[in-house]
């Protein structure tokens, strides 16, 4: 344990001001995201709308991100983070205040489309602005620090709306619509915190070395083919993986609530206990990465996972299917960290934007791939046997990613990219 301590304080006396700000903008930004993103499905329900409905919102918020991401990525390298992140958290503030106050379909599936277009291009910024302020030594432990301060964001919001949503209409007795509405702008409200960290941040070095070392288009194939070979295999990994993802992960609040009948204040419970779980996993993550190493530890982790997945697939209780997804949310979420260090060790310093905001891209694209394939599985077969489908071809997904990543890094086919000290 002192060992586990005295290796995190290291890390941290060696992070950058930048990185410390980045930090409190994350907090803020994902406790305001996580309210919304547990109300918000539960809220169009309650207007009277169906499941195929909830699965559009979803799919056009995807397709728009997937629009916008790679150009998002590629102003990210031109012109610096903190112009980008400042222009789409603005975009996604007012985006998710009409989201809250929109009840007519036609107008909440164009606010949805603007929200996920706008936080698709503060999405795209993360990934290379830590890779820019950070060394190749410290990436696996900020990478995983900071998903776990996403998570612990993540259990505080949702844990709070769920608590929000049942004491607006219990306690203070307001009808569902309008508690579930008031949880919504509370959540922006936090969101919009973010702005503060943001303005503080400093333009670096690495973004002025970034915007000297770019390259015209006609030359990057040329000077840059491993890379961009590396960043064509994380596109297809993350097809697959956001595609099979997209099955089960943005329904998991209705699922709870379709199968189980669960209170709103039990879903907040479960899904934010299954952020605070993935947040230990991520701390952990380190010392089994130093371990195996992070290719074998990506694998190890999505693999275990599966069991579990499975039994949340199948299970009648409540209490059972509760644990298998948390164990699930923890076991294949602890492998983001090393997956996204291999990445950025993998691909030159100039082209970090285009890979981050184009495996974003190609996730958005899964999730809108897949989302009439899951709502249209539950639809036709029931909130059983529907969801008990859609996690099965999940997990058989993920079991074939596995053996792909390990072909493709475990092999020392690619090498990592020197950089300058």
């Amino acid at each position: 344990m002192a060992q586990f301590l005295h290796e995190w304080k290291s890390q941290f006396n060696g992070y950058s001001r930048n990185i410390m700000l980045f930090f409190w903008f994350n907090f803020v930004w994902n406790l305001g995201l996580g309210m919304f993103g547990l109300v918000y499905n539960l809220y169009v329900r309650s207007l009277g709308y169906d499941q195929t409905t909830v699965g559009s919102m979803v799919g056009i918020s995807s397709l728009a991100a997937a629009i916008i991401l790679i150009p998002a990525g590629l102003m990210n390298d031109r012109f610096g983070p903190k112009r980008v992140i400042s222009f789409g958290l603005i975009c996604v503030l007012v985006a998710l205040t009409a989201r809250s106050l929109i009840d007519v379909k036609e107008g909440m599936l164009v606010a949805s489309f603007l929200s996920g277009m706008s936080l698709a291009v503060v999405s795209a910024t993360i990934l290379p602005f830590m890779a820019n302020n950070s060394s190749p030594q410290q990436r696996v432990h900020l990478f995983s620090f900071n998903m776990a301060l996403v998570m612990i964001a993540n259990v505080v919001g949702i844990a709070l709306g769920g608590v929000l949503c049942d004491f607006f209409q219990f306690i203070i007795g307001l009808d569902e619509i309008r508690s579930l509405r008031f949880t919504l702008l509370v959540g922006v409200v936090f969101a919009s915190l973010g702005v503060i960290p943001i303005a503080l941040f400093e333009k670096g070095k690495d973004v002025q070395q970034t915007q000297r070392q770019a390259f015209h288009w006609k030359d990057m194939w040329r000077q840059h083919k491993p890379s961009l070979q590396v960043i064509a295999i994380f596109c297809f990994l993350g097809l697959l993986s956001s595609t099979a993802g997209g099955m089960i992960v943005p329904y998991l609040n209705v699922y709870f609530e379709d199968r189980f009948e669960a209170s709103k204040s039990a879903i907040g419970i479960v899904v934010s206990l299954g952020q605070g779980a993935t947040a230990v996993a991520f701390l952990i993550g380190p010392m089994i990465a130093k371990r195996f190493g992070e290719v074998k530890s990506v694998v190890y982790l999505q693999l275990s996972s599966i069991p579990f997945l499975l039994l949340t697939a199948f299970s009648a209780n409540f209490y059972l299917s509760s644990g298998g997804y948390l164990f699930r949310q923890a076991l294949m979420n602890a492998a983001n960290p090393f997956y996204n260090s291999i990445k950025m060790s993998y691909v030159h310093r100039s082209l970090r934007g285009l890979a981050s905001s184009s495996g974003e891209a190609v996730f958005n694209l899964g999730w809108f791939l897949a989302s009439p394939v899951s709502t249209g599985l539950v639809f036709r077969y029931g909130s059983y046997y529907g969801y008990a489908y859609a996690f099965c071809i999940t997990a058989v997904v993920y079991s074939l990613i596995s053996y792909l990543f390990y072909f493709f890094f475990g092999k020392n086919r690619f090498k990592p990219v020197e950089e300058p000290t």
